[in-house]
């Protein structure tokens, strides 16, 4: 909370560098004479999750400690989730999470294919889990040179002690950056807050599958969320609508990478997804001219009636095997779920209510 009114185009918070663990930080620390000796080159994050376990172990001894002390002990990223909750989403969420839980093992095992030349440091994989997600779910954009030690992906980060315990508002409006002037990560807003508000910041316009992955919360009133839909089940619908020339629409909707950003949010369907739908729905001699999708306009009555009743299929689709996975619930008392599950849940109901929307809105 804040002591005193705050006003828009205020600087709320100012971090000098001295006190930001950044990759020179961790190249200056003895988690950078290891990599400096090794073969590998390893992103930002997984030397900066090394770095963290070893400062956590000096406790006192470090420098860091304060801030490590201050850091979560667990989080409720589905990382951290019993496996058997991680059934209880949508499949395209699960999907995202598999993905997610897979990259992070990958991640492991890379290091500890380092640490195995590297017999002074023994990693197990709940902390490397827990520093990967405090580092996951705080650090900030900084942008810094290359180094030969380090790799480029994702190279841009650091934590910043302090301005990690503001939370998130969809409402917020911040601008946040280094000012080479005072040296200083600052972050100035333009909100109001009156004496003893909670401050808040903005993690990003992010969907709250994005907030749940990265951060471990979702936001019932979220304007960013959207349910992301499956390139391959629109064109499967595509076929059983018997549309022909399914190959020759592919290639072009690929070679152009319109089969991106395939949502639906409470203002209906993507125009992506509006654009994929068009061509599948195209007649031969509408599929030379495929190019009339970027005028926003409709391709033909039939082309038109086509989209709404491929639309209609597949939301209606995604809604029933959406509504399936209520019944994995352990109870539909929510008051007798744990906070992991009543999360699913709200997540679920969410997704349930864009679909209903988009629904109506393809009416």
């Amino acid at each position: 909370m804040t002591k005193r009114p705050i006003y828009p185009g205020s600087i709320i918070i100012a971090i000098p560098k001295p006190f930001l663990i950044t990759m020179e930080t961790v190249l200056k620390s003895e988690v950078g004479s290891f990599l400096k000796r090794s073969h590998l080159k390893f992103n930002l994050q997984q030397a900066m999750t090394i770095f963290l376990i070893i400062e956590s172990e000096k406790q006192e001894e470090s420098v860091w400690w304060p801030y490590i002390k201050a850091l979560p002990e667990t989080f409720d990223t589905p990382a951290f989730w019993k496996p058997s909750d991680l059934f209880l989403f949508s499949k395209n969420v699960y999907k995202k999470i598999f993905a997610a839980l897979n990259d992070l093992q990958t991640f492991y095992n890379e290091i500890l294919l380092f640490l195995s030349s590297c017999k002074e440091i023994k990693i197990t994989f709940n902390e490397f889990r827990w520093a990967w997600y405090c580092i996951n779910s705080r650090s900030i954009y900084y942008d810094c040179d290359s180094s030969p030690y380090i790799a480029d992906t994702n190279k841009n980060i650091a934590l910043a002690p302090f301005l990690d315990l503001l939370n998130h508002s969809t409402t917020a409006e911040v601008e946040a950056a280094f000012n080479m002037n005072n040296n200083c990560f600052e972050i100035k807003t333009y909100n109001s807050f009156r004496k003893y508000d909670q401050v808040f910041i903005s993690y990003g316009a992010h969907s709250n599958t994005h907030l749940l992955m990265e951060y471990g919360f979702i936001l019932p009133d979220n304007p960013h969320d959207v349910y992301e839909l499956d390139y391959d089940e629109i064109v499967k619908v595509a076929h059983n609508l018997n549309f022909q020339y399914i190959d020759r629409k592919k290639r072009i909707i690929e070679e152009n990478n319109i089969n991106r950003k395939l949502v639906c949010s409470k203002e209906g369907v993507s125009w992506s997804m509006h654009a994929v739908m068009k061509i599948l729905a195209m007649d031969f001699t509408e599929l030379k001219n495929w190019k009339f999708i970027f005028k926003d306009d409709p391709i033909s009555l039939t082309n038109q009636k086509a989209v709404k009743k491929m639309g209609h299929i597949l939301l209606k689709q995604e809604l029933l095997e959406l509504r399936s996975v209520f019944v994995k619930f352990p109870s539909k008392d929510k008051s007798r779920l744990t906070p992991h599950q009543n999360i699913a849940l709200n997540l679920l109901k969410i997704e349930e209510n864009i679909l209903q929307q988009s629904i109506q809105l393809l009416q």
